[in-house]
């Protein structure tokens, strides 16, 4: 059996055998602190659309990307690190194209739905008795398919309230998967508030009609299911039957085209390696630390390309930039 990812800390996981971390802020501080370097050098180039990458080994800067906007940028190599839908769609046009394995590979993977729902409330008025308020901890509370409407598509919605993190709000973050979390996310506002509070709240601990604490104040979500340059999905994910994820996700993790002495490589979560942890099989496939760690393996293989060590890395880094 193949984990989602390694035991760690914070919450008890399903099998007992260890911990899991649950992020209660933001990954907003960690991604500032990554990109402070190379922002203050102003190498990141936002509101940048790549739409093509060609390869001409006889140039000295092999590689050409060209953007929506008809801008050409010439390198030495490239990691691309856009999501697993946005290559099955053919988002950037490689010249020469993909080899037959690494087509197949993005092919045989496949790319979930995910979606995130926050709504909030004057006070968090589900709590259990007022001695637990002041603890640390998660609550859970899993929704399927409502039998009492005809109206709403089937599927479930787990509910976790951020109530009594470090910063406690009086708000649930709702876990949405599938088609379902589609249907959901299109519907206006209004009127997703509207289902919510008449379906699912009255079924909350602690729930008073009459109290008006319990009604929903303000509601947001994601809409990765609509984004284009999220891939139209959020997740990679091995479909049923298939014995070969591990494969697949090993081709994407090598080099995928060379380009003189440097090439094009891959990052993300759909390229994420599986390791073996007390005679289990992990991986951190549809997770953010496994777009983390593919980010920097895929670095440190463009670092060997050119032969660069820890004691050279800061001299040579200037050449290839």
């Amino acid at each position: 059996m193949t984990y989602l990812f390694p035991p760690l800390l914070s919450l008890k996981t399903a099998n007992g055998k260890g911990d899991r971390p649950f992020l209660d802020s933001s990954y907003d501080p960690i991604v500032q602190y990554i990109a402070h370097p190379s922002l203050s050098r102003n190498l990141i180039k936002l509101n940048t659309k790549i739409i093509s990458l060609t390869i001409d080994s006889n140039q000295p800067k092999p590689i050409t990307l060209i953007s929506s906007t008809g801008f050409l940028y010439e390198v030495d190599s490239v990691i691309v690190t856009i999501p697993l839908g946005c290559l099955k769609r053919d988002t950037i046009k490689f010249t020469p194209p993909l080899c037959v394995p690494v087509q197949n590979a993005l092919s045989n993977l496949r790319f979930g739905t995910l979606e995130k729902l926050f709504i909030r409330f004057k006070t968090a008025w589900w709590l259990h008795p007022e001695t637990e308020t002041d603890k640390i901890g998660l609550e859970f509370y899993r929704f399927t398919s409502l039998r009492s409407s005809t109206a709403i598509q089937k599927g479930s919605l787990i509910f976790t309230s951020l109530a009594r993190i470090h910063q406690p709000q009086p708000v649930f973050l709702i876990f949405v998967a599938t088609s379902f979390a589609e249907y959901l996310v299109t519907k206006p506002k209004d009127q997703l508030k509207q289902m919510l509070q008449e379906h699912y709240i009255p079924h909350l601990p602690n729930f008073d009609a009459s109290d008006p604490a319990c009604v929903i104040q303000n509601l947001e979500c994601t809409t990765w299911s609509q984004d284009e340059l999220a891939g139209f999905g959020s997740y990679t994910y091995v479909p049923v039957g298939s014995d070969t994820g591990n494969e697949n996700m090993k081709i994407l993790s090598e080099k995928i085209l060379d380009a003189g002495e440097g090439g094009v490589w891959f990052a993300g979560e759909h390229t994420a390696d599986t390791e073996v942890i007390d005679g289990e099989i992990y991986t951190t496939m549809a997770t953010v630390t496994g777009a983390y760690k593919t980010g920097e393996r895929a670095a440190k293989k463009v670092l060997e390309a050119y032969s660069i060590t820890p004691e050279t890395k800061s001299s040579s880094l200037c050449r290839l930039l």
